[in-house]
């Protein structure tokens, strides 16, 4: 029924983005939330209506991103956990942190290594520049130090948890990262890196005179990024797994994707948004991406149940929108299913 749904009917979502929280304790430069509007942060769904949304996701849904904000500012992060575990057939969760939150990180994986030991946490910290820099940058005094004790104590939960470290490629930075990339791998012994661009979001808009240093950095450090892996520098997913292999394989497709399309965009190929993949923000509305801004609509006015929302006219509309418009962008995270989904890229 997976591949069914994935090469052909394309009816179920295979992977969700769940934005648990728009609350953050950092004040990143190039955020796309707008912190200015105290509305936005109010309103999240409750626990017992996740638990009820959980319980409508389709039979496909493989993997989900928590993210925020930060998501460890929401006390109740294991139990949202939880009811994705308990209620849906995700084989994974990755969970985007600032990693500011260590002791928090430390008991959710203590709570949920033992009731879960056969599923799998993928946790991303993101450090964008070396030690104070990286703090201002963030905004959090002592950030780049509690990212490294999150980091080094998800390990310790191996193989049910894994870290990595993603460095976002920003005009505050881009000139620091080759640097920054080095250093965290031969002193600080990060193991697993990976990279991503910015892009126009929400509040935040390219200075259009950076832009192409952004990319400059990003064609370097993605070219390092594929070598460390082939030489053992750096591990990436597991090379003894098809999926290991095929996640791999999948981001060398996507870097050269991106680079392509980051100056001048252009249509590579269809994009599953909306279908295979979709965004659910703290309020509860779902949209196709985090780009779009064209709500599929919010749970609550669907009782909670996901696919009623999924499968209305509107997200039909939506969906077809995409398909006839060629829409398309640089966000990595939709890529992934636009890639995987896609028979051209199957070889």
């Amino acid at each position: 029924m997976l591949l069914k749904n994935i090469h052909l009917t394309r009816q179920y979502p295979v992977s969700l983005v769940h934005f648990v929280t728009r609350r953050c304790n950092a004040r990143c430069s190039f955020c796309f939330i707008d912190f200015s509007n105290p509305e936005s942060f109010e309103n999240e769904l409750s626990l017992e209506e996740i638990d009820r949304l959980t319980n409508s996701l389709g039979p496909c849904l493989q993997n989900v991103n928590l993210t925020g904000g930060e998501p460890f500012i929401r006390k109740d992060m294991p139990d949202i956990a939880r009811c994705y575990f308990n209620n849906t057939s995700v084989r994974s969760m990755f969970i985007t942190s600032n990693g500011s939150l260590p002791q928090k990180i430390e008991s959710f994986l203590q709570v949920l290594s033992g009731e879960f030991s056969q599923r799998k946490v993928i946790f991303s910290f993101s450090i964008d520049a070396l030690r104070q820099k990286h703090d201002e940058i963030r905004k959090i005094k002592g950030l780049f130090d509690s990212v490294l004790e999150s980091y080094r104590l998800v390990k310790k939960f191996a193989p049910f948890a894994q870290a990595n470290i993603g460095i976002t490629i920003s005009h505050d930075n881009y000139k620091v990262v080759p640097d920054l990339y080095d250093t965290l791998i031969d002193e600080y012994g990060i193991k697993a890196l990976t990279v991503g661009i910015v892009r126009d979001e929400g509040v935040y808009h390219i200075p259009s005179d950076h832009k192409q240093r952004i990319l400059e950095t990003y064609e370097l450090i993605t070219g390092w990024i594929l070598r460390d892996l082939k030489s053992g520098r750096l591990e990436g997913f597991d090379q003894n797994s098809l999926q290991g292999r095929l996640m791999n394989k999948k981001n060398r497709i996507m870097y050269d994707v991106i680079k392509r399309t980051y100056m001048d965009p252009a249509y590579i190929s269809a994009c599953r948004a909306g279908s295979l993949f979709g965004i659910i923000d703290a309020g509860g509305i779902v949209y196709p991406c985090e780009i779009l801004d064209r709500p599929l609509g919010n749970v609550r006015d669907y009782g909670c149940d996901f696919m009623k929302l999924w499968l209305d006219t509107s997200a039909a509309q939506t969906r077809d929108w995409i398909k006839t418009s060629k829409c398309h962008c640089t966000y990595e995270c939709a890529w992934s299913f636009n890639i995987l989904s896609n028979f051209r890229y199957q070889p």
